[in-house]
């Protein structure tokens, strides 16, 4: 028997968003919610970052209420699954293998299912013959799911693009807080000087802060040059670089350029991130190669305007040019160094702090939940594999 109420959720591990999100669909919402981990036991749900190998300290995170289930067979999963009869089940990407082969005995069982996809065209390597043989394989592939749901636009042009069929769509981003987000930054604010002279700032100085793994994918280093060719135009300003990785040592190379003008806290506690951004008169993202990228929301969510690199997927849903912030060719320093000196004119401008915070709200929690909720009414009355137009 299917319940019209039962959504079940299949990811690999516990996010610092995810769970928020989670906890306020099981306490708040119509959807009777269960949530599978596939790559992680209970004991292990705060595992190694390997890209930069740190464990991350999500310490905002409460003991979960809603139910999970931790399994990594395939198998197991779909046997308990078709006995919950849920409405519908959204299955995180197509790796772990498991999943892949989840999504299949599903489909075979007649259980409605979609997948969510952060993927993009501009950060997929489609040339030559593997790229033909990929487009080939997706275009089947992606029509076995009922549903799509990608984390933004440019994740559904990427759907579109390779799939043989149209599905219907609901977003499920990668939404923050924004409510404690908004919180935790009001709070730092309204002693923001005090806050400036802990990291070693003035009160009068121009702030721009980067929070990123220490990596080359996500390139601190065309941050550091940028904010070093902004000197001359901006003599008071000043970097905060949070993070971590195998780049330190470059990191630290660069640093010791002007030592006075960039600061490195670490990797910080997720708890501590609104005290970095609202600290800061802007955000700066720089990475070669990023999907989606949450931090630029959780900047947003403090009221800074924010500079992406185009390789950042975030700016797709949540950028608009001149109001908020802006985008930047990746890796062309002079051209980013330009921006942040353009912004530094602008730190009275009152309006963009409420654009970024207004446009950060567009995928809020609220609106993700929506569009779950819409989902679970299109399953339940057999219209959840309709053509998307």
């Amino acid at each position: 028997m299917i319940s019209s109420k039962l959504l079940v959720v299949i990811q690999n591990r516990p996010t610092q968003f995810d769970a928020p999100l989670y906890e306020k669909i099981h306490e708040g919402s119509s959807i009777d919610l269960i949530v599978y981990y596939t790559q992680v036991e209970q004991s292990e749900s705060n595992a190694v970052d390997h890209e930069v190998g740190i464990t991350p300290e999500w310490d905002h995170l409460n003991k979960p209420k809603y139910p999970i289930q931790y399994r990594k067979s395939a198998v197991a999963m779909w046997k308990e699954i078709v006995k919950q009869g849920p409405c519908h089940v959204i299955i995180g990407g197509w790796y772990p293998r498991s999943h892949a082969l989840l999504a299949l005995l599903l489909r075979l069982s007649g259980v409605s299912i979609g997948v969510r996809s952060d993927n993009t065209l501009e950060h997929t390597d489609l040339r030559g013959m593997g790229g033909i043989l990929k487009r080939a394989f997706m275009s089947v592939w992606l029509g076995l799911y009922d549903v799509w749901h990608p984390v933004g636009s440019l994740s559904h042009a990427y759907l579109r693009q390779l799939s043989i069929r149209k599905r219907e769509t609901f977003y499920f981003p990668y939404a923050i807080d924004m409510e404690w987000f908004v919180e935790k930054s009001m709070r730092v604010r309204a002693e923001r000087d005090r806050r400036r002279e802990e990291l070693g700032l003035q009160a009068g100085d121009y702030v721009v802060i980067g929070v990123m793994k220490w990596s080359h994918r996500e390139d601190p280093v065309t941050l550091i040059n940028a904010m070093l060719l902004a000197v001359p135009a901006v003599p008071n300003i000043k970097l905060v670089l949070v993070g971590d990785g195998p780049l330190r040592q470059k990191v630290e190379a660069r640093k010791s350029i002007a030592p006075e003008r960039i600061i490195t806290p670490g990797y910080v506690k997720y708890s501590e991130l609104p005290q970095y951004y609202s600290v800061a008169d802007i955000f700066v993202h720089p990475a070669e190669s990023e999907p989606y990228g949450v931090s630029v929301q959780e900047a947003m969510a403090c009221g800074l305007p924010v500079i992406v690199s185009d390789m950042v997927g975030a700016a797709a849903d949540l950028l608009e040019r001149g109001k908020n912030g802006d985008v930047f060719p990746v890796g062309q320093e002079r051209v980013l160094a330009k921006l942040i000196v353009a912004y530094a004119a602008r730190l009275e401008d009152k309006s963009i702090a409420e654009a970024s915070q207004s446009k950060a709200n567009e995928r809020s929690y609220s609106y993700t939940i929506g569009e779950l909720e819409r989902c679970m009414e299109c399953s339940s009355d057999g219209r959840g594999r309709n053509v998307s137009n």
